[in-house]
């Protein structure tokens, strides 16, 4: 296992009532006796960085030895589908890649269990990065830990909690959904779901959830942090990354914008440790290339489409929290994939905003930023941040590697409109590190919109190689 270095250490178990318990970890020294229902916990003095081997001695009635502990930085890997995504599903031969034989990087993967109460002990093992081991493993936990292992050569440990085809209300506690303004409707989903979790019923198509077996109640609100993150808390963490927000679509587009702040929030408040760092991914491309210079919410005849423009909104939203980072995928998707299989670029990414923010790295963590917006006649000007040695025409990764990329001199993905709002693609140029719009349908501008659809083909990009990310300077509702 690894455990966290610069920080006291929780360790905590299960005994008989009233049993007294002995911990004992490189020099550090804890004792404790267990509760009525058995519980107990002991917390061990900070320990510095260290590969060297030891062993945690847990003793009682019976003594039980974890050998093979390390000391460095440990992060969670949280989510749905693209952060389960395996790292054998990436097209990478693990046989040929010697650097995937790594005895200081080490996976926890925790048992995928709902649960209709938070659980005190959870399922999951520990396994050191090897070829056998790997292909199993989350690919975007995988690169974010392999980059961030190049950079500091430090032991880090990955704790993967993810699992497809989830809803973020199933990752916040009951107490998350209950804080004002409330959400009363998930609460009683939940509540109702307790029930027959409970009963270990099936959940039938009468409830809301989908007929089959026991894991469908994957659904339900706050059972995955009952049965996947409360086993968890509080094992000592540097942070987490985090992937999900693909079962948001439709009509849970909108109620994002409140629900993933709210997750962060959670999570920080039931660790304890204070606002630890929380870095996520824009959802990446996805769906039908109608023609349409943007994605409206909903269509002439009222029906509300996949929304991901809106969930990349409500994603952006919550950097206003602190200590969070936003890693864009837009580039990286496929028209018929909701996980595409390019997890390099996304562990990548992440890993630059940590080695920026949290390891304290002089770099560039992002691509260009949308600042703030001026009219000059029928022109649109936008100004960026993070432009870093200034904007350019870009292409995805998966391009760029081909010895001759077809680089577009033509700027895509930009839209522009009158007070009207009727949208068309706008002629867009980079001037003096800005980026000037027009078009001859719009002859007075009062928005623009970027890469506005679920499926993006903008190429805006840094010099660094990094994606802008998608924006809009109107605040209409939706």
């Amino acid at each position: 296992m690894v455990l966290q270095q610069g920080s006291t250490i929780p360790i905590w178990g299960l005994a008989s009532p009233g049993e007294r318990v002995f911990v004992r970890y490189s020099g550090r020294f804890g004792m404790t006796t267990a509760d009525v229902l058995g519980k107990w916990r002991v917390t061990l003095r900070p320990l510095k960085t260290s590969s060297q081997p030891d062993t945690l001695f847990v003793s009682g009635r019976n003594l039980i030895e974890i050998r093979d502990v390390i000391v460095g930085d440990v992060w969670i890997c949280a989510g749905g589908g693209n952060m389960e995504f395996p790292l054998s599903r990436t097209g990478i031969s693990l046989e040929r890649a010697d650097h995937v034989e790594d005895a200081e990087l080490r996976f926890f993967v925790m048992e995928n269990k709902p649960s209709a109460f938070p659980e005190y002990i959870g399922a999951g093992h520990w396994s050191v990065c090897s070829s056998m081991s790997a292909g199993g493993f989350s690919a975007v936990g995988y690169f974010f830990a392999r980059d961030i292992r190049s950079a500091w050569k430090i032991p880090i440990g990955m704790v993967c909690c993810a699992w497809d085809g989830t809803p973020t209300a199933a990752w916040i506690s009951e107490k998350g959904l209950s804080v004002q303004p409330s959400y009363s409707d998930l609460l009683a989903q939940y509540r109702k779901g307790q029930t027959q979790l409970r009963a270990g019923s099936q959940i039938g198509s009468n409830t809301g959830y989908e007929q089959g077996d026991f894991s469908d109640s994957k659904k339900i609100p706050s059972v995955l942090f009952n049965g996947m993150i409360a086993p968890l808390i509080p094992y000592a963490i540097s942070g987490v990354i985090w992937y999900q927000g693909e079962s948001e679509q439709d009509n849970g587009a909108l109620q994002y914008r409140r629900l993933f702040p709210r997750l962060i929030v959670d999570w920080r408040n039931n660790w304890g440790q204070g606002p630890f760092p929380f870095y996520f991914v824009s959802l990446a491309g996805f769906g039908e290339d109608n023609g349409s210079s943007v994605e409206h919410f909903r269509d002439s005849e009222g029906h509300a489409g996949r929304g991901w423009p809106w969930i990349r909104e409500g994603q952006a939203g919550a950097l206003k929290l602190p200590f969070t980072g936003m890693t864009v995928a837009s580039d990286l998707g496929t028209p018929d994939e909701t996980t595409p299989p390019d997890k390099l670029d996304v562990g990548r990414r992440l890993a630059l905003i940590a080695r920026h923010q949290f390891y304290g790295e002089v770099l560039l963590d992002s691509g260009p930023i949308f600042n703030s917006m001026r009219i000059v006649g029928d022109k649109a000007i936008l100004d960026f941040d993070k432009t870093g040695k200034g904007l350019t025409v870009g292409v995805p990764p998966s391009l760029s590697e081909n010895k001759m990329p077809s680089i577009s001199p033509v700027m895509k993905g930009f839209s522009i409109a009158g007070a009207d709002r009727r949208w068309f693609p706008a002629i867009a140029f980079i001037d003096q590190n800005k980026i000037v719009l027009r078009s001859d349908a719009v002859p007075h501008p009062d928005a623009v919109r970027y890469n506005w659809r679920g499926l993006t083909d903008g190429n805006l990009y840094n010099m660094e190689g990094l994606p802008a990310a998608p924006f809009r300077t109107d605040s209409d509702q939706p």
